[in-house]
């Protein structure tokens, strides 16, 4: 009968003699080995049919390499815990795995004492990734009040904006980056006619054109997150936020939407019009060895 706190491990490697190897020396620290996969192919039915709490991922496979394969995990279930364990391993694979979203990296031949020791940091509570959860949205929507506020001397009214959907832009698309201890986007969507009045307060002149409504569109986002991750670094200095150039999507139809990240929404409703935020964090590297 199995242990019922047994850690559940999916293994994802195309040998099956690896897959054999480390399933033996999981099963000797206590760990239940509940599914196994070769490709892409099988790897998301097995991972929906066995639940695990932790996916091991071989890079190099057919088909599809293992950071293909997390991407397609993490589109499923963005809360996968997955750890590479490769023997392949430098610096541009381990940035691709930390841009991926793996929780943690081991080297093959794996140790398993430092192979148990990246699960375990994998599944304990992460209480500083938990404070930025609870506090990473309030504090947006207050960054993005203030700036609301300091053009119209006016409140901002809030609503939920429901993210299950597929969401549809207003017209201006502002998409940031966030950098630090854990990764994150900030999404704020406007239309062409709140970018265009937002611009007019600010220049004391209508926009000359579209695109000095879109970069106005930008730096407003850029400010607001700025502000944001300031005051985030200011509560709680070990998460060292940052944030990244803002990207501008305009003039084609575009959907809302950051796969591998859970986003919360919201819309602010002032003088200007309505302006989406969207806002959420993931874990980065939990541990590389």
């Amino acid at each position: 009968m199995q242990n019922m706190s047994a850690i559940r491990v999916m293994l994802v490697d195309d040998s099956p003699f690896s897959r054999t190897m480390l399933a033996q020396v999981l099963q000797e620290r206590g760990c239940e080995i509940v599914g196994e996969a070769e490709s892409i192919e099988s790897l998301v039915k097995t991972y929906t049919e066995c639940k695990p709490d932790i996916v091991t991922m071989d890079l190099v496979m057919p088909g599809a390499d293992g950071f293909e394969c997390s991407k397609a995990l993490l589109v499923q279930d963005p809360g996968a815990k997955i750890i590479i364990v490769s023997s392949m391993m430098d610096d541009d694979t381990e940035a691709e795995a930390r841009r991926v979203g793996v929780v943690g990296y081991v080297q093959k031949p794996a140790d398993i004492d430092n192979l148990m020791q990246v699960i375990n940091n994998a599944l304990s509570p992460d209480e500083l990734f938990q404070t930025l959860v609870t506090l990473g949205s309030d504090i947006f929507k207050e960054s993005l009040a203030q700036n609301i506020t300091r053009m119209t001397k006016e409140p901002v009214e809030f609503t939920d904006k429901d993210l299950s959907k597929q969401v549809k832009s207003r017209g201006i698309t502002v998409v940031i980056g966030i950098i630090g201890r854990y990764p994150g986007t900030m999404i704020l969507d406007f239309s062409l006619e709140t970018a265009n009045t937002m611009t007019e307060r600010l220049l004391r002149r209508p926009a000359r054109n579209q695109e000095e409504a879109t970069t106005m569109a930008a730096e407003f986002a850029n400010v607001v997150s700025g502000m944001a991750t300031s005051m985030l670094n200011k509560k709680e200095k070990a998460l060292k936020l940052r944030v990244a150039p803002p990207s501008v999507f305009f003039g084609a139809p575009t959907e809302i939407a950051s796969p591998n990240i859970k986003m919360r929404g919201f819309t602010a409703s002032s003088k200007f019009g309505d302006i989406d935020l969207s806002i959420g964090f993931k874990k980065g590297s939990v541990l590389w060895m």
